[in-house]
């Protein structure tokens, strides 16, 4: 019985430690979105689009990882690092709930197999394998 408890607590203790908010882990800041005004038009097979957007009062240009925008077209996009921005489309939204619940449930079926082989050896057997039978004794 004391093992079912420790199972079940260190299951709700991974599930907790993996569904925490992102900022009690230490995450950066979330992604700014600026829109952007594309100011020249790359073609898709020689080059990206080049933007500009409006960055407290003085206007920064950029290239943009993507193509074939028309010419004064307004989009949202994300600073990606270095001189290229990226579309705001492209970027996921949200934390990465998925490889959170991945981890969670590899952890549980650890500790499920975990258990089991615990079981396995050390689980006293209740009734042999095979039953003894009787022999049956001559008659002379």
């Amino acid at each position: 019985m004391f093992i079912l408890l420790v199972v079940g607590l260190v299951g709700i203790g991974v599930a907790i430690a993996l569904l925490v908010p992102l900022k009690v882990l230490g995450a950066g800041e979330p992604v700014r979105r600026v829109s952007a005004t594309v100011v020249e038009s790359g073609s898709c097979g020689q080059g990206m689009d080049t933007v500009e957007w409006d960055a407290d009062g003085t206007k920064k240009q950029a290239k943009l990882d993507g193509c074939g925008h028309r010419k004064g077209e307004t989009l949202e996009v994300v600073m990606t690092g270095g001189d290229t921005v990226q579309s705001a489309a492209s970027v996921p939204v949200g934390p990465p709930v998925s490889s959170r619940l991945t981890a969670l449930l590899l952890c549980m079926a650890a500790l499920a197999g975990g258990f089991y082989a615990f079981l396995f050896r050390y689980a006293p057997l209740r009734a042999p394998a095979v039953l003894p039978t009787r022999r049956q004794e001559s008659l002379s």
